[in-house]
């Protein structure tokens, strides 16, 4: 059976998530996970507190080490996928998953890509939101005439072919919120998040992080990774530059999803970990065979 993983970025977190998996992966997510980062993951999930997990230094290794642990899970129950892709931050789950990254590394490197983007979009007053709409390319057109007008609109992700998530300054979606008509659409809906990420916003967070995937190594993979700068399969040769562009780029999931789906035709698509979001992404851009969502150890077997 072909099969592909998919896996979630910040904003899937949950309360408690990966509880269940702190007896099986005690290594991973207490040992390695503390030794790593000098803070412990298992205070953060035995925490009842939900400010404590929108912080993106503490959201993004919490998702990442859930969504890895289940990944493992996936791969035990279903065998090697035959590609895998993330969602932003889930583009770490793949690669380590697939072999390119190191857990311990990727640990490192997620922890100080979570840092400089909290830093970068701390006081930005900036925000993010869903938009929803029946004409994407009248959409997208719109958002260049309003750009033009001086209301700043950027193209964060590119999730299906009815939904888009764009960034701006406060006060300028608070008038796209009530008039979504000015941008061709059904809908905004505002997103719970820090500020405008994969924006010029968050440009200041990428030399920190090329410093620190400098600093480790990069192996081959054994399953190919499609990544968001150019939802291509991934290559060792560009795969930092890729992680470092990716911070002020837009998320090209649905083209990667799209051309996973013409190079693969897979049997079944998987999104791992907390929430749903990939597996909704899925069944809004093509015609799929099967999908599953793995975000527990019950929903793996």
């Amino acid at each position: 059976m072909q099969w592909v993983g998919m896996f979630p970025g910040q904003g899937s977190q949950e309360i408690g998530m990966g509880s269940e998996l702190l007896e099986t992966y005690d290594d991973l997510l207490i040992n390695t996970f503390e030794e790593t980062l000098g803070w412990s993951l298992k205070d953060i999930i035995n925490s009842e507190d939900p400010e404590i997990i929108k912080k993106t230094n503490i959201a993004q290794p919490y998702i990442f080490s859930v969504s890895y642990c289940y990944g493992i899970e996936a791969i035990n129950n279903l065998g090697n996928p035959a590609a895998l892709i993330g969602h932003s931050l889930g583009e770490y789950t793949a690669l380590c998953l697939s072999g390119y990254l190191d857990y311990k590394d990727a640990l490192k490197v997620i922890a100080v890509r979570g840092e400089e983007m909290h830093k970068a979009v701390e006081n930005s007053n900036t925000t993010m939101a869903a938009v929803l709409t029946g004409d994407l390319e009248t959409t997208i057109e719109e958002i260049e005439k309003l750009n033009n007008q001086g209301i700043q609109i950027w193209i964060s992700n590119f999730n299906d072919p009815s939904q888009i998530v764009i960034s701006s300054y406060i006060d300028d979606m608070n008038y796209l919120k009530s008039n979504p008509k000015a941008l061709g659409a059904k809908r905004v809906l505002p997103l719970e998040v820090a500020g405008a990420f994969h924006t010029e916003i968050v440009s200041s967070a990428k030399k920190p992080l090329e410093s620190s995937l400098n600093e480790i190594d990069i192996s081959e993979g054994k399953i190919p990774v499609y990544m968001n700068v150019d939802a291509k399969k991934v290559e060792v040769s560009t795969l930092k530059e890729n992680l470092v562009n990716q911070i002020d780029n837009s998320v090209l999931f649905n083209q990667q999803i799209e051309l996973v789906n013409k190079d693969i035709n897979p049997d079944l698509w998987c999104h791992i970990g907390p929430g749903s979001v990939t597996a909704g992404m899925v069944r809004k851009s093509i015609s799929y065979k099967d999908l599953k969502i793995i975000n527990s150890l019950e929903s793996s077997k």
